[in-house]
């Protein structure tokens, strides 16, 4: 890593991550054990090389998601997929104790700027994820998602993707709408999109929005494309550290 990118994980990101790993939630659904990969069980101490180099199978465990008894397939995709989901190397998850049956869970590893630039970079898409809203513990997924993005940042990535499900015209049994911009997650907005809605004027983003009326975007907003900026100080981790620190350890990590 870069002497900034060491710099903003001392200063803004290392007591969180040491608050998460320590979390019981943490350490009893995300701890690398019991983990199938094509048929192969996985300690968390094995290592494995990515396309962004070798990692351990904890590591992998925190950055795709998988929890705990799960067992994983990795599959290569090489066109557009749903949703617009980028080619590259994808992790589809199954554990039915926690993930919302009869869905599976998918994360991927893909090269954004693939061909302009010399050196390769790499950045997290997030196909699909579900969980139970009857067996997953509290928190699980918001706690989740933060050590997920730590990894990512320690790991050299430069954003994490998605589709932030659900939302006006959409089923509304998916929220992703208006639970990813709670962890840092923005995208512009649709032209248009707050026509009428004085007190929103100026607004370009979803981030713009939700800091004036939250309720006009639960109601109102919609699924789309989101990013999660990885770089040092960007505006997802002033969002995501700040939330999640109240709600592992309330006042300690503000």
């Amino acid at each position: 890593m870069s002497p900034s990118r060491i710099h903003f994980y001392q200063e803004h990101l290392a007591d969180l991550h040491q608050a998460l790993v320590q979390h019981p939630t943490v350490l009893k659904q995300l701890s690398g054990r019991n983990i199938r990969l094509d048929g192969v069980a996985l300690l968390p101490e094995d290592t494995f090389s990515t396309p962004f180099g070798k990692i351990s199978a904890l590591e992998f465990a925190r950055l795709f998601l998988v929890f705990d008894g799960s067992r994983v397939h990795q599959q290569a995709e090489h066109k557009l997929g749903l949703d617009n989901a980028p080619p590259g190397l994808y992790y589809t998850v199954v554990n039915p104790r926690l993930i919302q049956a009869p869905f599976k869970n998918k994360l991927g590893l893909y090269a954004p700027d693939a061909g302009t630039n010399c050196r390769l970079i790499y950045a997290l898409h997030i196909d699909h994820f579900y969980l139970s809203a009857t067996l997953a513990p509290p928190y699980l997924g918001r706690f989740a998602f933060a050590l997920c993005a730590i990894t990512a940042y320690l790991s050299g990535l430069v954003r994490i993707s998605l589709m932030a499900a659900g939302g006006l015209g959409y089923s509304a049994r998916y929220i992703g709408y208006r639970f990813w911009p709670k962890l840092g997650f923005d995208a512009p907005l649709h032209t248009g999109e707050t026509a009428g809605q004085m007190r929103l004027t100026g607004c370009a983003t979803v981030q713009d929005v939700l800091a004036i009326d939250e309720a006009w975007w639960i109601s109102a907003g919609s699924q789309r494309p989101m990013v999660f900026d990885l770089a040092p100080h960007s505006a997802s981790w002033q969002k995501l550290v700040p939330y999640i620190s109240t709600q592992i350890a309330p006042g300690r990590l503000i």
